[in-house]
């Protein structure tokens, strides 16, 4: 009998308090990276399922759907054996064990809710015969037919000063997007990375990912105000008054470090040409 497919949702706006744990007892939010800080060490996971636990079986895939940023598929697990009663959760729960290798491919193309648009309210989920062939499909291609996210166009609220509503979503999406790298220098230190906006806020730009950059902070203050900018080609070009320093000289001229493959990750064109202009530069 051949595997089967299962789905299971996370979503860090669930009313549910619920989180991630590793084996030293220390939690996590139920996102894409709460899910890479809880896990990337190679660890398996206990979670608590509330149905299927008569259906189960030794090996059968999880394949995770992530309900932020993107509402996609981003990480696949097998169960490592039949469910068994957790005492001090007061229910069933399974073993999985990650398959990596198979999850670094959904980091850079997952499955998109929009490609099977299976809802999963609670818990595990056997996937319908038409998630099954998005699945199936994914994993003899590796791709699927992809949809842009949707974020949600920025609100502001006045408070001592004005606070950007949709900003953590936003560079959760650009984390994902640009594999958790700074897209100039391929930075991968995380507390350094910034959601950075091709077109400011302040000039009507969104947080779409197309107006995004997902940049070390230093690179980012740059980018703000006109000494980094970028061509389309995707190469950088540093103003003349830094061009020469021993910290950044090094860019000057070359493409970026980082370049989603996606269509709709990549950084606009358009974007890119208002943002030079808006610096003045040709």
């Amino acid at each position: 009998m051949s595997p089967r497919h299962y789905l299971y949702p996370l979503n860090p706006k669930a009313k549910q308090d619920y989180y991630l744990e590793d084996d030293r007892g220390n939690s996590f939010p139920t996102s894409v990276e709460g899910f890479f800080d809880c896990f990337a060490d190679g660890s398996s996971a206990e979670w608590g399922i509330h149905q299927s636990y008569n259906d189960l079986k030794a090996k059968d895939f999880i394949w995770v759907h992530f309900a932020l940023p993107v509402s996609a598929i981003m990480a696949v697990g097998r169960v490592r054996d039949v469910p068994h009663f957790n005492k001090k959760w007061d229910r069933y729960a399974i073993w999985i064990d990650w398959d990596w290798k198979m999850t670094k491919k959904l980091q850079e193309s997952p499955i998109p809710f929009s490609a099977h648009q299976q809802a999963i309210p609670v818990s595990v989920r056997e996937a319908n015969p038409r998630t099954q062939k998005v699945i199936e499909k994914w994993m003899k291609t590796a791709s699927v037919r992809r949809i842009p996210p949707s974020l949600k166009p920025i609100k502001f609220k006045q408070v001592l000063i004005e606070q950007r509503q949709g900003q953590a979503e936003f560079r959760q999406a650009l984390m994902v997007a640009y594999n958790y790298k700074c897209a100039v220098t391929g930075c991968d230190v995380r507390d350094t990375l910034q959601a950075a906006h091709i077109v400011p806020v302040s000039n009507s730009g969104q947080h779409r990912l197309q107006n995004g950059l997902l940049l070390r902070a230093d690179i980012h203050n740059l980018f703000d105000r006109g000494l980094l900018t970028i061509d389309n080609q995707f190469k950088v070009h540093l103003h003349s008054s830094i061009r020469s320093s021993l910290t950044y000289k090094a860019i000057h001229g070359k493409k970026l470090a980082i370049v989603p493959s996606a269509k709709e990750f990549k950084p606009s064109i358009k974007f890119l040409a208002q943002h030079r202009k808006s610096h003045g530069i040709s």
